[in-house]
């Protein structure tokens, strides 16, 4: 039976057997998670405040205020959703510097094995920066989530570097 390293294409079964390059696949989990996972639209339709018209806006509205006034959502959970929505807002922008980052590495033709560990390390860095995010609630919960930030970008910068010195390895 495979482990786990081997299903993540970090191991090989077989010391011979190349490594999957899981890249796409990360590209796809990077999307759900940046793009549906981190979106208040389910807590806000569960909560029945969700406006379609101008979604944008339902946080940082008088509106919002006037639910909290009004007693329909509490003030921490307006706060957490509003902390929500900014962590959703940056992984969307985050998202194409990963896309970028991994298919440089794919167009340089890196090592499998790399690429599948850059990804696997930037998701996780990126689903804990959403959830120190959401949950951040002092001074050093903030810290934590600038590191993780910076994480996710070394990351990506580390991929864009070792895909610059692959593509001009042959250039003289």
């Amino acid at each position: 039976m495979p482990s786990f390293l081997v299903n993540l294409g970090l191991t090989a079964n077989d010391t011979m057997a190349p490594l999957p390059n899981y890249g796409p696949h990360f590209l796809l989990a990077n999307f759900l998670l940046s793009y549906i996972c981190t979106s208040t639209r389910i807590q806000k339709l569960g909560l029945r405040i969700d406006n379609n018209m101008n979604p944008r806006y339902d946080l940082v509205s008088p509106r919002a205020e006037k639910l909290v006034s009004t007693g329909r959502i509490t003030q921490e959970q307006l706060d957490q959703m509003r902390r929500v929505q900014s962590a959703h807002s940056n992984s969307m922008e985050h998202y194409t510097v990963f896309v970028a980052a991994v298919l440089s590495a794919i167009v340089a033709k890196l090592d499998n094995g790399m690429v599948n560990r850059y990804a696997v390390l930037y998701t996780i860095a990126r689903a804990a920066y959403f959830w120190v995010y959401r949950q951040n609630t002092t001074r050093s919960a903030a810290g934590v989530r600038s590191v993780l930030w910076w994480v996710s970008n070394i990351l990506c910068i580390r991929l864009f570097w070792f895909a610059g010195k692959a593509l001009n390895a042959d250039v003289v």
